[in-house]
């Protein structure tokens, strides 16, 4: 992918910039990808030649607070998907499949729910189902059930405390790894992962640990907090992906989403959470 295609901006009809990354080609269709809780545009870089060799084209937004796109205060989910709307207006696309992966497969559940008949597919993975489980708290890593826990308490305290760790993607990077387990560890950290992994980190926090971490907190906020739609008002098929061994949200959550769903196709990988992401174009 060419420097220009990771590059790409749209402004929006209220002034705001986004930013996107546009990888592949579209023989086997075209795609608009939610990335995860922190990501950006680059989410896909280290999948980059797969994506070429099955013949598909990825769309990547970068949501606003990450990478270049325009702060926007008082985002939600309505914002997210109109962002959508209009990005697939920009690039003429009548209609396109949608995926997204962990928080972001929250984002991808909305704006399929939002946009209708211009979605085709949904495909999400290693997504939680905070407001649809009793106790999911009990199903996550100890760094993503206590972001939930202070989203839900205290998103501006949240914020604030996550300063810390986006003002150097070194520490962003530390805090991921040390939370992921040992098996995602030695993939993250593998020669064909790990420079698309960070290039991924460095584009979240492009703007500044403040923007970036405002924008942490508010997507941890509206994954976990009730939904303004029901899973089971989206009717157009969705395979659910999720890694037998993902640490930062355990499967369980799969299994709950699935059954939301009205047509659902789980999956189980024998990868954990970041692995799940390559499983979504297979």
């Amino acid at each position: 992918m060419t420097d220009a295609a990771r590059n790409l901006n749209l402004r929006m009809q209220d002034g705001r910039k986004l930013s996107f990354s546009d990888i592949g080609t579209d023989e086997n269709g075209t795609w608009i990808h939610c990335h995860g809780i922190p990501g950006s545009r680059n989410e896909l870089l280290h999948l980059e030649s797969a994506l070429y060799r099955a013949g598909v084209r990825v769309i990547v937004p970068d949501r606003p607070g990450y990478g270049q796109s325009s702060p926007c205060p008082g985002y939600g989910f309505s914002h997210h998907s109109d962002d959508l709307r209009q990005l697939a207006d920009h690039l003429e696309l009548d209609d396109v499949m949608l995926s997204g992966f962990s928080g972001g497969g929250v984002f991808a559940m909305a704006a399929a729910h939002d946009l209708g008949k211009r979605i085709k597919q949904l495909v999400i993975a290693a997504t939680p189902a905070v407001p649809l489980m009793d106790n999911p708290f009990d199903y996550a890593s100890e760094l993503t059930a206590s972001t939930w826990r202070a989203a839900l308490d205290d998103r501006d305290a949240l914020a604030k405390e996550l300063e810390v760790i986006t003002g150097s993607v070194d520490l962003l990077l530390e805090a991921l790894i040390g939370a992921v387990g040992d098996q995602e560890e030695h993939y993250l950290l593998s020669n064909s992962v790990r420079p698309g992994f960070t290039q991924n980190l460095c584009a979240a926090l492009e703007q500044g640990s403040k923007i970036a971490a405002d924008a942490l907190a508010r997507d941890s906020l509206l994954t976990a907090q009730s939904w303004p739609f029901s899973p089971q008002d989206i009717h157009l098929p969705v395979r659910v992906i999720h890694g037998s061994g993902d640490r930062l949200v355990h499967i369980e959550h799969q299994s709950t989403l699935s059954g939301n769903f009205p047509d659902s196709f789980p999956e189980v990988i024998s990868g954990a959470h970041y692995g799940a992401l390559s499983a979504i174009w297979n």
